[in-house]
């Protein structure tokens, strides 16, 4: 039922998808302006650098977590001779080549390469964070102190403050045009989505209280993500339509990146929505449950039906009946706790309820004196981050199935040059 415990191997995988995404956004202004060209470059070394680092995290055994993985301390000595020779190679090609770089296209602060650059810095920091999070008890056990770990309060301290004015600024960067703006015309390209989160805010707070402030801000930045996105291809269907296009010629004309880019914020927008409904509204019991017996919990009646044996392939389990009613209506839950008689390891097998709205989770444990002992728990919206996940996957689809970045594609750039060269 948990989608994030800032666990050592799920940070492995997190730094270079920040650092990626930092790359992924500069490269745009490497190839639109020939901006950021030194940076662009140092960029992709240490996304590089850190899906090693991650595979020495995950290999090595030098930091605990609670996934369980093959581990082998002579094996993470080769991964880090490898970090070292690659690292080391690129950072130092990288120092001695950078000065005889050209500087590229100078821009303004408000523009779009600005943003980028503004992007570019909070994922950074982002990055950061939580590679300073990961390596800290690393850096004391060197140093001679004791063993320590870092966990989810440094995160919520150190990493949430970063990440929620990029959030906020990501719905700005569409709006600006490359080279030069003015400030207004780019807010006056976003007031409507400035609008919808604002109204969000308001009903969120008069729905949920005050005290659900951070809750109702969540979510209205979410909305601010998704009508953000909807505003890009609004805007090319703007300048479509006063050049006289119709649907069909806008669909036609509009870029697959621009429907990538559309897709990867909304995207984003949505795992916003449903990390805020979890961590805002998530809850739980346990307690022990007769046969017949009813507990309430977030609107929903949990009763269990029955208790048996059942034998399966290879174990032999207790399984327990739940009955869910809510609003949604009625569903079954079959939740067991399963003896496996060669290794004789006992597992518990959770029965999940899923729906759009949320997913419900029940699990049994041993018989207690008033009864079976049962868990369960509520996570409303949970799947809301795996479906953003997913739609910033095809959005990443799209942008890369844009005809202008097929690898031997004519670029009209280039033919210009050759005419002048030419001539």
């Amino acid at each position: 039922g948990g989608w994030w415990f800032w666990d050592p191997v799920e940070n492995a995988s997190l730094m270079p998808w920040l650092m990626g995404t930092a790359l992924l956004h500069s490269s745009i202004a490497l190839e639109r302006r020939g901006a950021l060209i030194s940076w662009t470059i140092l960029l992709a070394i240490l996304t590089f650098s850190l899906s090693l680092i991650g595979t020495f995290l995950v290999r090595s055994g030098v930091l605990t977590s609670v996934h369980a993985f093959a581990v082998d301390p002579r094996r993470g000595i080769y991964i880090l001779g490898i970090i070292a020779l690659a690292t080391g190679t690129a950072l130092g090609l990288f120092a001695w080549r950078a000065p005889a770089m050209r500087t590229g296209a100078l821009f303004q602060p408000l523009s779009r390469e600005g943003g980028l650059a503004v992007n570019n810095l909070f994922l950074m920091a982002a990055c950061a964070t939580v590679f300073l999070g990961t390596f800290y008890p690393v850096f004391v056990e060197i140093a001679g102190g004791h063993s320590i770990s870092v966990g989810r309060p440094y995160y919520e301290l150190t990493f949430v403050p970063v990440v929620v004015p990029l959030l906020i600024l990501v719905s700005f960067g569409p709006m600006l045009n490359w080279k030069r703006n003015v400030a207004r015309e780019v807010l006056m390209r976003l007031r409507w989505p400035l609008i919808v989160s604002g109204l969000a805010l308001l009903l969120g707070v008069l729905a949920f209280g005050i005290t659900q402030i951070l809750a109702a801000a969540g979510l209205a930045l979410g909305l601010l993500l998704i009508a953000g996105a909807i505003a890009i291809p609004a805007r090319y269907w703007k300048i479509s339509s006063s050049l006289g296009g119709d649907l069909g010629r806008f669909l036609r004309a509009t870029p697959l990146a621009v429907w990538g880019m559309t897709a990867a914020h909304a995207g984003l927008g949505v795992t916003a929505i449903g990390v805020t409904a979890v961590t805002a509204w998530q809850s739980n019991k346990i307690l022990e449950m007769k046969v017949g017996q009813s507990v309430d919990l977030a609107g929903a009646q949990y009763t269990l039906n029955s208790i048996g044996d059942v034998v399966g392939p290879n174990y032999q389990a207790e399984q327990a009946l739940f009955t869910v009613t809510s609003h949604a209506g009625s569903r079954i839950l079959v939740s067991e706790r399963r003896l496996f008689s060669a290794s004789q390891t006992t597992t518990t097998q959770a029965g999940i309820g899923t729906g759009f709205l949320g997913n419900v989770y029940v699990s049994i444990g041993e018989q207690g004196a008033g009864g079976l002992v049962v868990r369960i728990w509520d996570h409303p919206l949970v799947d809301w981050i795996w479906g953003g996940g997913f739609l910033m996957v095809l959005g990443g689809a799209l942008s890369l199935s844009d005809r202008r970045f097929r690898v031997g594609a004519a670029r009209p750039v280039a033919r210009v040059a050759a005419v002048k060269a030419s001539a």
